[in-house]
Order: structure tokens, then C-alpha cells, then sequence
């Protein structure tokens, strides 16, 4: 399973990972690469990707995301399964 989550809020963050599996895989995207260098000194996790960017265009491939957390921009329905 692979999740996409909007925005680097930590608490969203740890909810959505303890939700996970070991195998399983979490996209954090962020404006801030402040806020994401911060969740990933708060957050540490092997299963967490980092993106720069919003949910306006999402860089994944179509029907690569089994969920997504946070406000949807147009192009998330693309990304999902």
C-alpha cells in the first residue's frame, strides 16, 4: 500500500504511518523544504518519501497511490488506484 500525504504535518504523519505495514510506503508532499527536512528530523521512518511541491501537479505515475491525506488538488485523482 502507498499513501500521499498532502502537507508536512507531523501528526498526520505519525497517524497515517501507524496505519502502514513494514512493507508499505508513504509520500509526504510539502511547498517547504523546511517543513520537510523538520518532519524528517521528527519523523524519521525508512517507509516516508519526501517531495517538494503541492497537489496541484502530483510527479507519480497514474493509479500509483492507494490513499491520500490532506486537500486534494486536481491532478490527485490521476495518481489514484
Amino acid at each position: 500500500m502507498t499513501v500521499l500525504v498532502l502537507g508536512a504535518d507531523e501528526d498526520v504523519v505519525a497517524r497515517a504511518l501507524a496505519a502502514l505495514g513494514s512493507e508499505d510506503g508513504l509520500i509526504v508532499r510539502d511547498r517547504s523544504a523546511g517543513a520537510l527536512e523538520a518532519l524528517e528530523r521528527a519523523v524519521p521512518d525508512a517507509r516516508i518519501w519526501y517531495q517538494i511541491g503541492d497537489g496541484d501537479v502530483v510527479p507519480l505515475p497514474d493509479r500509483s497511490v492507494d490513499d491520500v491525506v490532506g486537500e486534494r488538488g486536481p491532478d490527485v485523482t490521476r495518481v489514484l488506484r
